[in-house]
Parts: C-alpha cells; structure tokens; sequence
C-alpha cells in the first residue's frame, strides 16, 4: 500500500509529509502542482477555442457554398508550359480561358489547367458572385483540421512551458545540492580520513 500508484503521486507532487523533504524539493512539487493545473486549465481554454474554430468554420463554409459557384471556362490558349516535379510527374499549369459571370459577362483570366488540355477544351472553375475567380467553398475536412488546431494549440503550449520550466528547476536544484553536499564533505572528510 505504501508504493501504490495513489501514495507515488502524492509523494511526486510533495503533497506527503516527509520530514526529509529539502526546501528545493518543497519548490519542485508545488511547480509540478502548478504545470498540472496549467495544462489542465489549457485543456478547458483548448476545448473553447476548438468549439469556436469549428463553428466559425461551419459558417464560412456555408457563407462560401451560398456566395460562390462552379462554372465552365473555355481555354483559349493551349498550356504553355506544364511543371514537372523531381519525380518526373507532370503538375498542373495555368492557361488563358473565358467564362461567363453570374450577371451574363464574359470574363476572362487565368485558370489552372491539367497537361493535355488544349484551345477549347472547358474546365471547372469556381467563381464569386462577381464572376471573379476564387477558391472552392470551404469544405469540412478544413474546418475540422481548423478545428483541432485551434484546440491543440493551448495544451501543448501549456505542456511545453510547463516541461521547460520543470526541467530547467530539476537542474538548477541538482546543482545546488551538488555544491551542498561538496562542501559539507569537505567539512566531514578530513575528520573521517583519520578513522579509515
């Protein structure tokens, strides 16, 4: 009962009643008491950044389905100069091509293009309510990554300071017991050489 789980975490966390227990020791525990309860607060803190990222997320996606649309553009120049990647594999380029807007004009710009495609071969394109070329809707996968990200963040930040100031206090409190015991053996050594 004495080394089981409960009484190793106690001791751990200095909440015992060891006599032996140097001041150092006492400092240690209550930042080990201290980096527990940070990350658990970050885990809460974590929990609600999450929860907004995500619905904030759902809005954009919905905002973005409602305010932009998919289109056919026509290619009116062939792809000049595909990219190749250090594989050997062919990436996609950029193309001139038209397209109608919502109110009826015709655009024009630039759009990104498969290799192959040639002058009047149509490709998909996604276009505001302007008739301005613009990025696919948000879509869930993003906001959820949004999500764990935004939610990750304060624990691990918590996790990490609270880890680096542990170490950093394990350190600076070996030293100096290192020094103590070096100088109380000097003190102590030369008493005992002449019993030896």
């Amino acid at each position: 009962m004495w080394n089981s789980p409960p009484t190793r975490l106690a001791r751990w966390l200095g909440l015992d009643r060891n006599p032996l227990r140097r001041t150092s020791d006492r400092v240690e525990c209550a930042l080990r008491l201290f980096a527990l309860l940070a990350v658990a607060v970050a885990v809460v803190i974590g929990i609600g950044m999450g929860t907004r990222a995500y619905d904030e997320g759902v809005r954009a996606e919905r905002e973005q389905k409602a305010s932009r649309q998919q289109t056919q553009a026509v290619l009116v120049q062939d792809l000049t100069h595909p990219g190749v990647t250090p594989a050997g594999g062919v990436i996609p380029g950029r193309a001139r091509a038209q397209w109608t807007a919502p109110d009826g004009t015709v655009r024009r710009g630039l759009v990104e293009v498969d290799p192959g495609r040639r002058v009047g071969d149509t490709v998909l394109i996604w276009v505001d309510r302007d008739g301005v070329q613009t990025r696919p809707p948000q879509d869930r996968g993003a906001t959820v990554a949004a999500a764990i990200s935004a939610g990750a963040a304060p624990p691990f930040a918590a996790l990490a300071a609270s880890t680096l100031l542990l170490v950093t206090t394990r350190l600076i409190n070996q030293r100096r017991a290192a020094r103590q015991w070096e100088a109380e053996w000097r003190i102590v050594e030369p008493s005992w050489r002449h019993h030896i």
